[in-house]
């Protein structure tokens, strides 16, 4: 790996980070219900969107990312063991929480799909 390509890696990781903080800047001096980092998602959509195209060196850092996102759930596994009493404790309403919105989720899911179908009109429904 060339310097120029460490230093494109760089530049773009900072963009990526720079749209998130602007985003939770943004999403606390409004106050608004929606968490920083889906707006800081929609500047960089923004951003991409007015270029028309996705920048080879963002589209190479985004891969990276994809593809070692594994290492982003370590942060989550120490918070679980650190607080193993606290999960134990409040086990029944975690259990409860993550299959209601699995459920919620699958339901708004189906949905929304069936909706699109019908809306677009390739919906195959049977008479």
């Amino acid at each position: 790996m060339t310097a120029r390509n460490v230093l494109h890696y760089a530049l773009s990781f900072l963009l990526l980070v720079l749209c998130n903080a602007a985003g939770g800047v943004i999403a606390a001096s409004l106050r608004l219900p929606v968490p920083g980092t889906v707006i800081g998602i929609l500047i960089l959509l923004a951003g991409l969107g007015f270029l028309g195209r996705v920048p080879p060196p963002i589209r190479r850092t985004a891969e990276f990312l994809l593809h070692h996102l594994n290492f982003f759930y370590i942060p989550a596994g120490v918070g679980v063991m650190a607080y193993a009493a606290l999960v134990r404790q409040d086990l029944l309403p975690i259990v409860a929480a993550l299959l209601g919105g699995t459920a919620v989720a699958l339901v708004a899911g189906a949905l929304a799909f069936h909706w699109t179908a019908k809306l677009t009109g390739n919906s195959e429904e049977e008479s």
